[in-house]
């Protein structure tokens, strides 16, 4: 009986001690450990990237004319790569160094016009573009000037030109879709002084042209040649 009641009251203490060791633990374990928040926005008008020698080698900013402008530099400092921005829309991408004056230069213009630049000695050198009107077209350059233009219209037809010292066409030829072929030499002045055109693949001709432009003969299938002057035919020859 007497080892019965022992056994009874142990048990009864190891309930209780169990419920108060569960109850102090629950009160006085350290709490759980809370995450610390994450901004979901910063915001500043300047932000600046070093290297683990605290050397400057980008920044993020807006300037005071309100462009975005994305920087990132060398190990000297020198700036390698642009990305910036406008109000008005227009974007450009500079990748290069200012030292050698090399380097590629994208933009845009909110009006449609696209630009691809390739820069040698601080000239371009060579840039493909898309006009306002949708034209593609890619121009050879020497010292920055316009010498040679490869293109196509919005409706298809190719085109080449060159042009003079003044950056006027002093040779175009063009070939239409629909059979038109034209090869024109111009003066310095672009006006032209010569053209030779094939009309719908049948149609030849050869046209001659005075300092003002005007026509002063022409050799055709029929009649074979006119001779002119301000605009008036002077002879016709079979």
């Amino acid at each position: 009986m007497t080892s019965h009641r022992i056994i009874l009251i142990s048990g009864v203490i190891s309930v209780v001690l169990g419920f108060l060791a569960g109850f102090l633990g629950g009160r006085f374990a350290a709490p759980p450990a809370r995450e610390k928040p994450v901004a979901a926005v910063i915001q500043a008008e300047r932000f600046q990237l070093t290297d683990s020698n605290g050397r400057a080698r980008g920044q993020f900013e807006v300037d005071s004319q309100g462009v975005a402008r994305l920087v990132l530099s060398g190990q000297d400092g020198a700036p390698l790569a642009r990305l910036s921005a406008t109000l008005q829309g227009s974007t450009s991408l500079q990748m290069g160094d200012e030292e050698s004056q090399r380097g590629v230069i994208v933009n845009t213009e909110p009006e449609g016009l696209q630009t691809i630049a390739l820069y040698s000695e601080g000239k371009s050198r060579l840039a493909l573009e898309v006009q306002k009107n949708g034209d593609p077209a890619i121009n050879l350059n020497d010292k920055g000037k316009r010498l040679i233009t490869l293109g196509l219209t919005i409706q298809g037809d190719p085109h080449l030109t060159f042009y003079g010292e003044n950056q006027k066409a002093a040779l175009e030829v063009i070939g239409k879709k629909n059979g038109d072929r034209s090869l024109t030499l111009a003066g310095k002045d672009g006006i032209p002084r010569v053209v030779l055109g094939l009309k719908m693949d049948q149609k030849a001709a050869l046209g001659l042209f005075d300092r003002q432009g005007k026509t002063r003969a022409a050799l055709m299938d029929e009649p074979s040649l006119l001779l002119l002057k301000n605009g008036k035919v002077l002879q016709t020859l079979p």
